[in-house]
Protein backbone atom coordinates (compact mmCIF):
# COMPACT_ATOMS: atom_id res chain seq x y z
CA UNK A 1 0.00 0.00 0.00
CA UNK A 2 1.27 3.30 -0.77
CA UNK A 3 2.21 6.05 1.82
CA UNK A 4 0.95 9.47 1.00
CA UNK A 5 1.74 12.67 2.53
CA UNK A 6 -0.28 14.68 3.60
CA UNK A 7 0.18 18.27 2.19
CA UNK A 8 -1.90 20.35 4.95
CA UNK A 9 -3.67 20.10 7.96
CA UNK A 10 -6.59 22.32 9.25
CA UNK A 11 -8.23 22.49 13.19
CA UNK A 12 -11.68 24.37 14.02
CA UNK A 13 -11.02 26.54 16.75
CA UNK A 14 -13.67 25.98 19.71
CA UNK A 15 -16.70 28.44 19.62
CA UNK A 16 -17.64 27.60 23.39
CA UNK A 17 -16.04 25.61 26.29
CA UNK A 18 -16.89 22.71 28.15
CA UNK A 19 -18.73 24.42 31.07
CA UNK A 20 -21.28 25.99 28.37
CA UNK A 21 -20.99 22.26 27.16
CA UNK A 22 -22.42 20.86 29.83
CA UNK A 23 -24.53 24.02 30.92
CA UNK A 24 -26.96 23.24 27.39
CA UNK A 25 -26.52 19.51 28.45
CA UNK A 26 -28.20 20.21 31.54
CA UNK A 27 -30.38 23.20 30.06
CA UNK A 28 -31.19 20.50 27.95
CA UNK A 29 -32.48 17.35 29.50
CA UNK A 30 -34.67 19.79 31.62
CA UNK A 31 -36.36 21.36 28.77
CA UNK A 32 -36.90 17.78 27.47
CA UNK A 33 -40.69 16.55 28.02
CA UNK A 34 -39.63 13.37 27.89
CA UNK A 35 -36.98 13.91 30.34
CA UNK A 36 -38.33 11.69 33.48
CA UNK A 37 -38.76 14.62 36.44
CA UNK A 38 -36.48 12.20 38.78
CA UNK A 39 -33.53 12.28 36.54
CA UNK A 40 -31.57 15.54 38.39
CA UNK A 41 -31.98 13.42 41.91
CA UNK A 42 -30.68 10.20 40.40
CA UNK A 43 -28.41 10.46 37.25
CA UNK A 44 -25.32 9.80 37.70
CA UNK A 45 -22.87 12.26 34.96
CA UNK A 46 -19.48 11.24 33.22
CA UNK A 47 -16.56 14.33 32.84
CA UNK A 48 -16.99 16.34 29.68
CA UNK A 49 -14.29 14.85 27.19
CA UNK A 50 -13.53 15.61 24.23
CA UNK A 51 -12.81 13.52 21.21
CA UNK A 52 -10.73 14.50 18.33
CA UNK A 53 -11.19 13.24 14.72
CA UNK A 54 -9.65 13.95 11.93
CA UNK A 55 -11.39 14.00 8.12
CA UNK A 56 -9.59 13.34 5.04
CA UNK A 57 -10.09 14.70 1.53
CA UNK A 58 -8.17 14.53 -1.20
CA UNK A 59 -8.18 14.63 -5.06
CA UNK A 60 -7.43 11.39 -7.48
CA UNK A 61 -6.48 10.38 -10.85
CA UNK A 62 -7.82 7.24 -12.49
CA UNK A 63 -6.79 4.94 -15.54
CA UNK A 64 -9.02 2.62 -16.05
CA UNK A 65 -9.10 -0.62 -18.65
CA UNK A 66 -12.68 -1.98 -19.13
CA UNK A 67 -14.33 -4.63 -21.29
CA UNK A 68 -17.82 -5.34 -21.92
CA UNK A 69 -20.36 -6.53 -24.35
CA UNK A 70 -22.47 -3.97 -26.02
CA UNK A 71 -26.41 -5.05 -27.13
CA UNK A 72 -28.23 -3.20 -30.34
CA UNK A 73 -31.45 -3.81 -31.07
CA UNK A 74 -32.59 -3.72 -34.21
CA UNK A 75 -36.27 -4.79 -35.89
CA UNK A 76 -36.10 -8.06 -37.96
CA UNK A 77 -39.33 -8.45 -40.08
CA UNK A 78 -40.44 -12.19 -41.43
CA UNK A 79 -42.81 -12.41 -44.56
CA UNK A 80 -44.62 -15.72 -45.17
CA UNK A 81 -46.88 -16.81 -48.15
CA UNK A 82 -49.56 -19.07 -48.40
CA UNK A 83 -51.79 -20.38 -51.54
CA UNK A 84 -54.95 -20.75 -50.37
CA UNK A 85 -57.27 -23.42 -52.38
CA UNK A 86 -58.62 -21.18 -55.32
CA UNK A 87 -54.72 -21.40 -56.01
CA UNK A 88 -54.44 -17.73 -54.66
CA UNK A 89 -51.47 -16.18 -52.80
CA UNK A 90 -51.48 -14.33 -49.31
CA UNK A 91 -48.81 -13.07 -47.58
CA UNK A 92 -48.77 -12.04 -43.68
CA UNK A 93 -45.93 -10.28 -42.05
CA UNK A 94 -44.64 -10.50 -38.82
CA UNK A 95 -41.84 -9.04 -36.93
CA UNK A 96 -39.41 -9.20 -33.76
CA UNK A 97 -36.91 -7.23 -31.76
CA UNK A 98 -33.25 -8.67 -31.66
CA UNK A 99 -29.99 -7.79 -29.74
CA UNK A 100 -27.03 -7.92 -31.15
CA UNK A 101 -24.06 -8.15 -28.71
CA UNK A 102 -20.76 -6.82 -29.76
CA UNK A 103 -17.27 -6.74 -27.32
CA UNK A 104 -16.65 -3.48 -26.47
CA UNK A 105 -12.89 -2.66 -24.15
CA UNK A 106 -10.98 0.68 -23.69
CA UNK A 107 -9.15 2.73 -21.81
CA UNK A 108 -10.61 5.97 -19.57
CA UNK A 109 -8.74 8.11 -17.32
CA UNK A 110 -9.68 11.11 -15.49
CA UNK A 111 -10.20 12.99 -11.88
CA UNK A 112 -12.50 12.80 -8.68
CA UNK A 113 -12.50 13.77 -5.31
CA UNK A 114 -13.27 11.82 -2.48
CA UNK A 115 -13.32 11.73 1.65
CA UNK A 116 -13.43 9.22 4.56
CA UNK A 117 -13.40 9.24 8.52
CA UNK A 118 -12.12 6.47 10.36
CA UNK A 119 -14.31 3.83 11.04
CA UNK A 120 -14.79 4.30 14.75
CA UNK A 121 -15.98 7.68 14.30
CA UNK A 122 -18.57 6.49 11.61
CA UNK A 123 -21.67 7.52 14.54
CA UNK A 124 -20.89 11.03 14.35
CA UNK A 125 -20.40 10.89 10.16
CA UNK A 126 -24.45 12.52 9.33
CA UNK A 127 -24.17 14.50 12.71
CA UNK A 128 -20.65 16.39 11.50
CA UNK A 129 -22.13 16.33 7.24
CA UNK A 130 -25.09 18.31 8.82
CA UNK A 131 -23.49 20.55 11.41
CA UNK A 132 -23.07 23.99 10.73
CA UNK A 133 -19.24 25.17 10.84
CA UNK A 134 -17.67 28.38 11.19
CA UNK A 135 -15.61 27.99 8.08
CA UNK A 136 -13.88 31.45 9.82
CA UNK A 137 -12.88 29.43 12.68
CA UNK A 138 -9.98 27.83 11.59
CA UNK A 139 -6.30 27.27 11.76
CA UNK A 140 -3.42 25.42 9.92
CA UNK A 141 -1.98 22.90 11.49
CA UNK A 142 2.07 23.11 12.12
CA UNK A 143 4.35 20.14 10.45
CA UNK A 144 5.54 18.68 14.09
CA UNK A 145 1.24 18.53 14.61
CA UNK A 146 0.03 17.16 11.48
CA UNK A 147 2.25 14.31 12.29
CA UNK A 148 0.59 12.47 14.12
CA UNK A 149 -2.66 12.16 11.89
CA UNK A 150 -1.78 9.67 9.00
CA UNK A 151 -3.84 7.47 6.76
CA UNK A 152 -4.81 4.20 7.48
CA UNK A 153 -4.40 1.18 4.98
CA UNK A 154 -8.05 1.08 4.71
CA UNK A 155 -8.78 4.15 4.07
CA UNK A 156 -6.11 4.58 1.50
CA UNK A 157 -7.90 1.63 -0.02
CA UNK A 158 -11.32 3.52 0.51
CA UNK A 159 -9.94 6.87 -1.04
CA UNK A 160 -8.61 4.56 -4.09
CA UNK A 161 -11.60 2.62 -4.88
CA UNK A 162 -14.04 5.47 -4.42
CA UNK A 163 -12.51 7.88 -6.98
CA UNK A 164 -11.64 4.85 -9.34
CA UNK A 165 -15.47 4.05 -9.43
CA UNK A 166 -16.42 7.80 -9.42
CA UNK A 167 -13.95 8.10 -13.04
CA UNK A 168 -15.17 5.38 -14.25
CA UNK A 169 -19.10 5.86 -13.92
CA UNK A 170 -18.47 9.97 -14.94
CA UNK A 171 -16.31 9.20 -17.95
CA UNK A 172 -17.89 6.39 -19.33
CA UNK A 173 -20.27 5.69 -22.31
CA UNK A 174 -22.87 3.81 -23.26
CA UNK A 175 -23.59 3.48 -27.05
CA UNK A 176 -25.98 0.43 -27.74
CA UNK A 177 -29.30 -0.20 -26.13
CA UNK A 178 -28.05 -3.04 -23.43
CA UNK A 179 -24.84 -3.80 -21.45
CA UNK A 180 -23.35 -6.93 -19.88
CA UNK A 181 -20.69 -8.35 -17.97
CA UNK A 182 -19.64 -4.90 -17.49
CA UNK A 183 -15.60 -5.13 -15.70
CA UNK A 184 -12.92 -2.50 -14.90
CA UNK A 185 -10.10 -2.40 -13.21
CA UNK A 186 -6.84 0.87 -13.30
CA UNK A 187 -4.78 2.52 -10.89
CA UNK A 188 -5.27 5.56 -9.44
CA UNK A 189 -2.93 8.05 -7.41
CA UNK A 190 -3.83 10.68 -4.81
CA UNK A 191 -3.18 14.26 -4.42
CA UNK A 192 -3.83 17.10 -2.27
CA UNK A 193 -4.72 15.18 0.50
CA UNK A 194 -5.49 17.75 3.00
CA UNK A 195 -6.61 16.62 6.94
CA UNK A 196 -9.09 18.49 8.85
CA UNK A 197 -9.93 17.90 12.93
CA UNK A 198 -13.23 18.14 13.99
CA UNK A 199 -13.54 18.36 17.86
CA UNK A 200 -16.85 17.29 19.59
CA UNK A 201 -17.24 17.55 23.72
CA UNK A 202 -19.33 14.52 24.45
CA UNK A 203 -20.88 13.70 28.09
CA UNK A 204 -22.34 10.23 29.16
CA UNK A 205 -25.91 10.19 31.68
CA UNK A 206 -26.17 7.05 33.37
CA UNK A 207 -30.10 7.06 35.28
CA UNK A 208 -31.03 3.51 36.27
CA UNK A 209 -30.93 1.42 33.10
CA UNK A 210 -30.26 3.50 31.05
CA UNK A 211 -26.85 5.27 29.47
CA UNK A 212 -27.68 8.52 27.12
CA UNK A 213 -24.67 10.45 25.16
CA UNK A 214 -24.95 14.06 24.04
CA UNK A 215 -22.78 15.64 21.84
CA UNK A 216 -21.87 19.00 20.27
CA UNK A 217 -19.18 19.64 17.89
CA UNK A 218 -16.95 22.17 19.20
CA UNK A 219 -17.11 24.82 16.32
CA UNK A 220 -20.19 26.95 15.29
CA UNK A 221 -23.05 26.81 17.68
CA UNK A 222 -23.83 24.91 20.36
CA UNK A 223 -25.99 22.21 18.21
CA UNK A 224 -26.53 19.22 20.65
CA UNK A 225 -27.15 15.60 19.40
CA UNK A 226 -28.84 12.87 21.99
CA UNK A 227 -27.80 9.13 21.57
CA UNK A 228 -29.65 6.71 23.75
CA UNK A 229 -33.72 6.93 25.26
CA UNK A 230 -34.45 7.97 28.64
CA UNK A 231 -36.25 5.76 31.50
CA UNK A 232 -39.93 5.81 31.76
CA UNK A 233 -41.61 8.46 34.33
CA UNK A 234 -43.25 7.83 37.52
CA UNK A 235 -46.95 7.20 36.43
CA UNK A 236 -48.11 5.34 39.11
CA UNK A 237 -49.81 7.55 41.48
CA UNK A 238 -52.17 8.97 38.64
CA UNK A 239 -52.98 5.84 36.93
CA UNK A 240 -54.31 4.69 40.19
CA UNK A 241 -56.36 7.69 41.02
CA UNK A 242 -57.82 7.56 36.83
CA UNK A 243 -58.56 3.88 37.48
CA UNK A 244 -60.69 4.64 40.61
CA UNK A 245 -62.07 7.25 38.39
CA UNK A 246 -63.09 5.13 35.92
CA UNK A 247 -64.26 2.30 38.65
CA UNK A 248 -66.64 5.10 39.92
CA UNK A 249 -67.73 6.05 36.14
CA UNK A 250 -68.83 2.77 35.10
CA UNK A 251 -70.73 2.55 37.96
CA UNK A 252 -72.51 5.69 37.92
CA UNK A 253 -73.52 4.72 34.28
CA UNK A 254 -74.54 0.80 35.14
CA UNK A 255 -78.37 1.11 35.71
CA UNK A 256 -78.74 3.64 31.92
CA UNK A 257 -76.32 1.58 29.91
CA UNK A 258 -78.22 -1.57 31.44
CA UNK A 259 -81.13 -0.11 30.02
CA UNK A 260 -79.82 1.10 26.91
CA UNK A 261 -78.59 -2.62 26.00
CA UNK A 262 -82.40 -4.01 26.81
CA UNK A 263 -84.19 -1.28 24.87
CA UNK A 264 -82.09 -2.03 21.51
CA UNK A 265 -82.09 -5.58 22.54
CA UNK A 266 -85.90 -5.49 22.79
CA UNK A 267 -86.86 -3.45 20.19
CA UNK A 268 -84.22 -5.39 17.68
CA UNK A 269 -86.37 -8.82 18.39
CA UNK A 270 -89.98 -6.64 18.41
CA UNK A 271 -89.27 -5.59 14.91
CA UNK A 272 -87.99 -8.81 13.36
CA UNK A 273 -91.45 -10.60 15.07
CA UNK A 274 -94.31 -7.85 13.96
CA UNK A 275 -92.28 -7.25 10.49
CA UNK A 276 -91.92 -11.57 9.90
CA UNK A 277 -95.62 -11.89 11.00
CA UNK A 278 -96.91 -8.69 8.82
CA UNK A 279 -95.20 -10.23 6.03
CA UNK A 280 -95.94 -14.31 5.91
CA UNK A 281 -99.74 -12.91 7.43
CA UNK A 282 -100.12 -10.12 4.83
CA UNK A 283 -101.09 -7.63 7.23
CA UNK A 284 -99.97 -4.18 6.57
CA UNK A 285 -100.68 -2.66 10.16
CA UNK A 286 -98.32 -5.62 11.55
CA UNK A 287 -95.83 -4.25 9.13
CA UNK A 288 -96.42 -0.41 9.93
CA UNK A 289 -96.29 -1.19 13.75
CA UNK A 290 -93.12 -2.81 13.50
CA UNK A 291 -91.32 0.31 11.77
CA UNK A 292 -92.97 2.44 14.43
CA UNK A 293 -91.76 0.28 17.32
CA UNK A 294 -87.74 0.20 15.86
CA UNK A 295 -88.34 4.03 15.06
CA UNK A 296 -89.28 4.67 19.21
CA UNK A 297 -86.99 1.76 20.44
CA UNK A 298 -84.04 3.81 18.62
CA UNK A 299 -85.08 7.49 20.06
CA UNK A 300 -85.12 5.52 23.60
CA UNK A 301 -81.88 4.27 23.04
CA UNK A 302 -80.37 7.48 21.76
CA UNK A 303 -82.06 9.29 24.80
CA UNK A 304 -80.55 6.96 27.19
CA UNK A 305 -76.84 7.55 25.51
CA UNK A 306 -76.87 11.11 25.92
CA UNK A 307 -77.64 10.97 29.07
CA UNK A 308 -74.89 8.39 29.75
CA UNK A 309 -72.94 10.77 27.85
CA UNK A 310 -73.91 13.53 30.41
CA UNK A 311 -73.04 11.59 33.48
CA UNK A 312 -69.74 10.17 31.79
CA UNK A 313 -68.63 13.86 31.24
CA UNK A 314 -67.21 14.92 34.71
CA UNK A 315 -65.84 12.00 34.80
CA UNK A 316 -63.51 12.06 31.85
CA UNK A 317 -62.61 15.98 32.80
CA UNK A 318 -61.47 14.86 36.04
CA UNK A 319 -58.82 12.10 34.64
CA UNK A 320 -57.99 15.75 32.13
CA UNK A 321 -57.21 17.55 35.13
CA UNK A 322 -55.89 14.75 37.28
CA UNK A 323 -52.95 14.31 33.96
CA UNK A 324 -52.43 17.89 33.46
CA UNK A 325 -51.64 18.41 37.13
CA UNK A 326 -49.88 15.73 37.17
CA UNK A 327 -47.62 16.70 34.24
CA UNK A 328 -47.40 20.47 35.62
CA UNK A 329 -46.08 19.07 38.89
CA UNK A 330 -43.85 17.12 37.26
CA UNK A 331 -42.41 19.85 35.03
CA UNK A 332 -42.66 21.95 38.70
CA UNK A 333 -40.63 18.95 40.26
CA UNK A 334 -37.95 18.86 37.87
CA UNK A 335 -37.66 22.36 37.61
CA UNK A 336 -36.84 22.47 41.04
CA UNK A 337 -34.32 19.66 41.21
CA UNK A 338 -32.75 21.47 38.25
CA UNK A 339 -32.34 24.50 39.69
CA UNK A 340 -31.10 22.16 42.90
CA UNK A 341 -28.31 20.78 40.93
CA UNK A 342 -26.72 23.98 39.25
CA UNK A 343 -26.45 25.56 42.80
CA UNK A 344 -24.84 22.10 43.61
CA UNK A 345 -22.36 22.38 41.11
CA UNK A 346 -21.49 26.09 41.24
CA UNK A 347 -20.76 25.40 45.02
CA UNK A 348 -18.50 22.53 44.09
Amino acid sequence: MKDYKINVGYLYNDSFTEKEFLDAVLKKINDDNSAPSYIFDEMDTSKVFRIEFPIFLCDGNAEIEYSRMIGFDKIETTTKYKTNAYGNKTHSTSSRTITDWKKDSGVISGSASSGTILEEYKIYDEYITNHKMDKNNIRVLSNDELKKYKLTDDMIEYLENDILNKVFKNNITYPGNHVKNEEYNGSTSLSNISCTIVSLYALTVSIRDKSITFIAASNGEINIEMYGEYPLDNFDRVFKLNREITKERLEATKTPRKYAKYTIVATIISFIILLILGISLNLLALTIISIIILFIGIIIWIKFRIDIKKIEKPYYQKISENNKKDFKNKQNYKEESYQSYIKKKINN
